[in-house]
């Protein structure tokens, strides 16, 4: 498009004597007050002499906005004023007569017919000014102008000017957040709804001359509209648009190709968080969850210390949820929310950046990043300094240290990433980081029938059939749902991944013990049960765990009588559990069918770091003690077997039922660890060049899993790192200790035996 088309799609000053046009403004112009700081300077504007024609002016606006630029060349026009003579606003051709309209239509083909006029004045929004110092348009334009003199006048629309006061209309505000996110059909509803709350304020003009380049100049414009804006309604948390042009300013990228990599990238990562989307969806999320769920348990004492946290000055909160399944973000959301706790910005995986799911969750709050950066500097500098704005603008975040969701059941080893980059950044910030640990408890998820299918080779993307999928998720019924928000652990700029082990621990730690984990811990260790044994194990189980001073139980469990009774009549209408003898119902015998194994270990494993203190300590005075101690807290997060621990359980009074229980448990674990150690060799992996994990874990699942149907493969990631950390791997992946890989069988073999 030439500069003369591209103007005059901007502009209808021409066209404003048009009536319905004039209508309009009369109307508007009874609606809004008017402030003018520099009065002399702006009737200047009306009696300028030929020295004064030749002075471009230059009008900046915070925002993009019809409204505005409606309403100041009307106000211009109606004070015999000119009007700007270009804009860089927004288009108006719907301003114009037909016969106008026609013309920009044949200008199309004929650029010609739209002749450019000399630039007297110029009206320049600067709310996204990266993208227009890269403008070809602008650019041109620029190097036309250069070395001219020039005046500068910010232009500034309030809506409610007193931000400090409250008003009457301060409930819709909640709703529908700051005006430079409105549409103009907001502006226009709330124009007429609010009469006399809007000014138009043209601020005192400044001189310039013309002699930066294109980026120096516009970063100027920016700088003089923020003092501008500040002067009238004092600083205030910034939006969404100003983190992300404030990120591409710190960044002070020179080369434009590198400028359109960073804005194609900001746009693809930045949330864009709305209240009034928030507001919404918030409402109908709780509507749906509630129908889905049968309550949410929480403390409300928890909830009162993270209100405290989150008034703390120059403090962010960062929560660190466990990650099971897609409800993890919008339940915790929701329960923010409700609880009217400040609602985080929350990093999300790039793999949810699809329509229609992320242009919802970015009005929620939520940005995207790449799931693999390490290679990427240019990236990562773009991310770090997103945070960096993020941080320093006082926004609370959340982001799942697992990476993706828990296969097991169990936490994941944590991924150090984002912890490094904001341990920089507080440094970098001066301000405090506390970390808030999450876990999220459910007695039934829907996702797990797609885990077991994934070990044969099929994960589907997040995307593919991404509408079924929610219906699906959002058609059962999943009982209660568990959140417990753990003691904030703040963030020392110095660092280490010990303290990201101490996040995870305090996250799996801290999970409520449900109804589903005891339940499957109990069934699976034993060949069959009668009702009336697993009632009475059951039981006796909870006792015990509750000997450990740290662990909280489902309220379910409270009532084991008619609750078991109730789930095992669902599961043998469904078929995951079989009876095996034709008795009355309280002793018949049964047991779990093939198909159910896997989803019955993803609940049993949830319960792993409460049952692994009993196992080990079974273990003590035995020579397996140490390395079955140090394998399982390798792979179980909330497992920690601390020298001076004061939580040793005492095993001598335990049953001989729950002995067997325990060795049973765990059982599992050593043998998928025999079978990696058996499969490596003979898979000739280590030769090949560039080997990573993954590569790894995909040619063992399939293979363990079709023997051991509850392998999963984040088990079998654990057990890598872990033999790594034995010397059995080389922690390059090139080489395969045989030797040391012996000694584990031999280990492995004698307690299984036993």
């Amino acid at each position: 498009m030439g500069n003369g088309r591209f103007f005059y799609s901007r502009n209808f000053v021409n066209s404003f004597a048009h009536g319905l046009h004039r209508r309009i403004y009369h109307y508007f112009f009874r609606k809004f007050d008017v402030e003018i700081p520099d009065p002399v300077g702006f009737e200047s504007l009306k009696t300028k002499d030929e020295k004064d024609k030749k002075r471009l002016i230059i009008y900046i606006s915070g925002r993009n906005s019809k409204i505005e630029q409606f309403l100041l060349n009307g106000f211009m026009i109606e004070n015999g004023i000119t009007p700007p003579t270009h804009s860089f606003g927004p288009k108006t051709r719907f301003f114009r007569p037909l016969g106008e309209l026609w013309m920009m239509f044949f200008s199309i083909f004929k650029p010609s017919i739209i002749k450019e006029k000399f630039i007297e004045s110029l009206y320049i929004p600067v709310d996204s000014p990266e993208e227009l110092s890269i403008d070809p348009v602008f650019a041109e334009v620029y190097r036309k102008l250069r070395h001219q003199e020039a005046t500068l006048i910010p232009v500034i629309t309030l809506w409610d000017k007193n931000l400090d006061k409250k008003n009457r209309w301060e409930w819709i505000n909640q709703l529908i957040g700051r005006y430079n996110f409105w549409s103009t059909s907001w502006e226009l509803f709330m124009f007429m709804l609010k009469r006399r709350k809007l000014t138009l304020r043209i601020g005192i003009s400044s001189s310039a001359k013309l002699e930066d380049s294109e980026e120096i100049f516009v970063r100027r414009l920016c700088d003089l509209m923020d003092t501008s804006k500040r002067n009238v309604v004092g600083a205030a948390l910034k939006n969404w648009l100003d983190l992300k042009n404030e990120t591409l300013f710190k960044m002070e990228l020179e080369s434009k190709e590198e400028k359109r990599s960073a804005i194609r990238t900001m746009n693809s990562m930045s949330s864009e968080y709305s209240p009034l989307y928030a507001e919404i969806l918030s409402y109908f999320l709780g509507k749906i969850l509630n129908a889905r769920f049968s309550r949410f348990v929480y403390s409300t004492n928890e909830i009162n210390d993270l209100c405290k946290l989150c008034a703390l000055p120059e403090t962010n909160t960062v929560f660190v949820p466990t990650h099971k399944s897609y409800f993890d973000y919008l339940i915790l959301n929701y329960i923010l929310y409700r609880e009217k706790v400040t609602v985080p910005l929350v990093a999300a995986g790039d793999n949810l950046d699809f329509f229609p799911l992320s242009p919802v969750l970015r009005k929620m709050g939520a940005f995207f990043i790449r799931r693999k950066i390490k290679d990427d500097e240019f990236y990562k500098k773009i991310l770090t300094t997103y945070l960096e704005q993020i941080v320093t603008a006082g926004y609370n975040m959340e982001f799942f240290i697992e990476g993706g969701r828990s296969r097991s059941g169990m936490v994941r080893s944590p991924r150090t990433g984002m912890l490094k980059m904001l341990a920089e950044i507080t440094k970098a910030t001066n301000r405090k980081l506390y970390i808030v640990p999450v876990s999220i408890t459910y007695e039934k998820l829907k996702e797990i029938e797609d885990y077991s299918r994934e070990k044969q080779g099929v994960k589907q993307p997040e995307s593919e059939h991404f509408l079924k999928k929610i219906f699906t998720l959002f058609r059962a019924n999943y009982g209660p749902v568990y959140v417990r928000f753990s003691q904030p652990i703040y963030l020392n700029t110095k660092f280490t991944e010990e303290t990201a082990l101490r996040i995870a621990e305090v996250q799996e730690k801290s999970t409520v013990i449900s109804f589903s984990a005891v339940f499957s811990a109990v069934f699976m260790a034993f060949e069959s049960l009668t009702i009336k044994e697993l009632i009475e194990r059951m039981e006796h189980s909870v006792e015990i765990l509750h000997t450990l001073p740290y662990i909280e139980t489902a309220y379910a469990l409270n009532n084991l009588d008619v609750n078991c009774s109730k789930l095992v009549g669902i599961l043998l209408k469904k078929g995951d559990l079989i009876q095996k003898s034709k008795h009355h119902e309280e002793n018949q015998e049964l047991t779990i069918s093939k198909d159910s194994i896997p989803e019955f270990s993803f609940y049993k494993n949830s319960a792993a770091f409460a049952f692994a203190p009993f196992f080990c300590e079974l273990l003590r005075d035995t020579g397996l003690y140490s390395f079955a101690s140090e394998f399982l807290e390798n792979i179980i997060m909330g497992y920690y077997e601390s020298p001076n621990s004061e939580y040793k359980p005492d095993v001598t009074a335990l049953p001989d039922w729950f002995k067997t229980m325990l060795k049973r448990f765990f059982a599992d674990k050593f043998t998928i660890l025999g079978k990696i150690l058996e499969l490596l060799p003979k898979l000739d992996l280590f030769a090949e060049k560039n080997l990573h994990h993954t590569t790894i874990v995909q040619r063992l699942l399939p293979k363990i899993s079709a023997e051991i149907p509850t392998a999963t493969a984040d088990e079998i990631y654990e057990m890598l790192f872990f033999l790594e950390k034995k010397g059995v791997i080389a922690n390059d992946l090139t080489s395969f200790d045989e030797t040391a890989a012996n000694e584990i069988i031999n280990k492995i073999e004698i307690l299984i035996i036993s």
